[in-house]
Parts: C-alpha cells; sequence; structure tokens
C-alpha cells in the first residue's frame, strides 16, 4: 500500500505551474524604453543598436495575424541525427498525429524557431508534456 496520494494529470500539471517563483518584468512599450534614461549617451547609443528599425516603426512580418509572437517551428535535435521538426505554421489539428518517441536516458535539444512583431516580449514561457507509457 503506498502513503502517496495519486493525482490525476490536472492535478499534477497545477501543481507544476505554482512551483514557479518566476515573474516577468513589467510590460513596457518601445517608446517608454527609449525615453528612459535619455541622458546617458551611452546607454541611448545601446538601445539605438539593440533595437535598430523597431524604434522608429512597428516591425511586422504578417498584418492579418495580430500575434506578437509568431511560433514557426519546433524541432527535436539529437546529435548524429538530422532534427525532427514539426512545422507550426499550418493546420495545427494534424499535429497531434506527429509523435516524437524519444529513448530513455538520451540528450536532446528543443529549438522553437518563432517571430516577434509590434512590441517587445517579456517572459516566454515553455511547457514541455513527456509521456512515459500513457503516463504523464
Amino acid at each position: 500500500m503506498s502513503t502517496e496520494k495519486e493525482m490525476n494529470p490536472a492535478e499534477v500539471e497545477q501543481e507544476q505551474e505554482h512551483d514557479t517563483n518566476y515573474q516577468p518584468p513589467p510590460q513596457k512599450t518601445i517608446e517608454e524604453i527609449m525615453a528612459a534614461d535619455a541622458e546617458d549617451e551611452s546607454l541611448r547609443k545601446y538601445k539605438e543598436a539593440l533595437l535598430g528599425e523597431a524604434q522608429a516603426e512597428k516591425i511586422v512580418f504578417d498584418e492579418s495575424d495580430p500575434r506578437k509572437v509568431i511560433v514557426k517551428k519546433l524541432a527535436l535535435v539529437v546529435a548524429d541525427r538530422d532534427p525532427m521538426e514539426l512545422d507550426l505554421t499550418g493546420d495545427l489539428t494534424k499535429l497531434k498525429k506527429n509523435v516524437f518517441v524519444i529513448k530513455e536516458g538520451i540528450q536532446y535539444k528543443i529549438r522553437i524557431d518563432f517571430v516577434v512583431q509590434r512590441e517587445i516580449v517579456h517572459g516566454l514561457k515553455y511547457v514541455q508534456k513527456t509521456y512515459r507509457m500513457g503516463v504523464p
């Protein structure tokens, strides 16, 4: 008999979400960032170099897409093997058919290709769910 209480997947996910103490920085517009510390010449030059064209106008890759972050591709990168990629620009309902099988103990990296448009984005969050024999 086990002394641990059994938790359903929803409870496990909720518990994992509350374990983090990370607080993203407050959201600021590009204009607010440029206006702050305007008297500091070296900081002003640094901001101009960092922001580039974004300080003059908002950079937009897709006018019809209101999202600030557009995720293009997700790739599983394993040494000595071509990356396995998921194209996230098409129909997302077909993605459930694509499954990555990861052997236990193998080292891998996840690569996410994305584009940021319209504003500066703070605190992107990535959540990965891994199942072993159908159990999270």
